[in-house]
């Protein structure tokens, strides 16, 4: 394996200047492309760890995952985080930074120790946390106690104290309210993830206060946890209630099992009961009938989070506050009023078939 010093000989410069030129230190351009090419031609690996050492940075960001032992783990067992995590990596691999997926559960006796070691041991430039669940996070303080770059995701509880993106889902279940609004739905129900997890308290509260300025009254509510299974149970308990005009899956793994259970009732999407889900995950092609959704536009938040850690690792911002809007994707699941257009049409919602 070649060596830094090699590099520099043959580009005809010093080791340092070879090392400055690697590292987007000051040196003219003419020089800076040279020892790259030279690098290129030697196949020259920079050393991580002596790299860190000369430059006080490890180029490595993690993205942190958190899960909680009273709930399914959504992370492993489905795939509504992949899209996010590849908006990421496409950002981390065009700034020639490395990402270091975790995962920990909020109830591991080691978090505090795991945070005491993303500030001291130099590791990680920063970290992009995505905490699902509401409660205190008492992990938040030390990184900005320490000036420790994060970004969180949906922090509702922390408001505008803490370096976040919002994924404005209050917004996105008023876009599933204002739907069931024109169809003209008296009877409506939510089967909703979590009552603690900060998406599903989100889009519960703008369903329902769009549904209230609708004049929608007979409304049933349930509890899954964002799983296939849990939105199948939710919609048993629905139906022994009454039989709705339309139901908000608050994910579309849910919805899928939800429409499993009308289809054995003999209930036909969307002719007797529209469904609608969120997310816009892959799965919401190979339903029949296909299904309208919610689109948070995950790639996009990826992107947006990982830019705006990247910019506080540079020091040129010191802090963050950004929201994206989701956005319908109508698809066959809810009826389209002759004429009527989809909030977005099919071709703007990501390509994932």
């Amino acid at each position: 394996m070649a060596t830094l010093k090699e590099v520099a000989d043959l580009a005809g410069v010093s080791v340092a200047t070879a090392s400055m030129s690697l590292n987007q230190g000051p040196v003219k351009e003419s020089t800076r492309k040279r020892v790259l090419d030279c690098a290129k031609l030697l196949n020259y690996v920079p050393n991580r760890i002596g790299r860190t050492l000369n430059t006080g940075k490890s180029n490595t960001i993690a993205l942190l995952m958190m899960t909680s032992v009273k709930y399914a783990d959504i992370v492993h067992k489905t795939s509504l985080f992949y899209y996010l995590q590849q908006g990421v990596l496409e950002v981390v691999d065009r700034a020639n930074y490395s990402l270091r997926l975790e995962i920990k559960g909020h109830e591991d006796p080691g978090l505090g120790d795991y945070f005491e070691r993303v500030i001291g041991d130099k590791t990680l430039d920063g970290i992009i946390i995505v905490p699902q669940y509401r409660r205190d996070y008492p992990f938040i303080y030390p990184l900005q106690q320490h000036s420790f770059p994060y970004v969180m995701m949906r922090p509702a509880c922390f408001g505008t104290d803490v370096n976040y993106l919002d994924l404005e889902g209050y917004h996105g279940g008023q876009l599933v309210a204002q739907l069931f609004a024109q169809r003209g739905c008296k009877r409506v129900a939510m089967i909703n993830g979590p009552e603690t997890h900060v998406d599903a308290i989100e889009r519960e509260r703008g369903f329902f206060e769009g549904l209230v300025a609708a004049g929608v009254r007979k409304v049933a509510k349930r509890y899954g946890d964002f799983t296939v299974p849990s939105g199948t149970v939710a919609m048993e308990s629905i139906l022994l209630e009454f039989t709705p005009d339309a139901v908000f899956c608050a994910n579309d793994y849910m919805a899928a099992g939800a429409m499993r259970v009308l289809r054995q009732r003999g209930l036909r999407v969307p002719d007797d009961v529209a469904v609608v889900g969120y997310d816009n995950t892959d799965l919401c092609l190979a339903l029949d009938p296909t299904l309208t959704t919610v689109d948070y536009r995950a790639e996009e938040v990826g992107r947006c989070m990982a830019t705006g850690l990247l910019e506080l690792v540079g020091g040129k911002v010191k802090s963050l506050g950004m929201a994206i809007r989701p956005f319908v994707v109508e698809r066959e699941s809810h009826h389209k009023k002759e004429g009527s257009l989809a909030s977005v049409p099919e071709s703007s919602a990501p390509e994932r078939d």
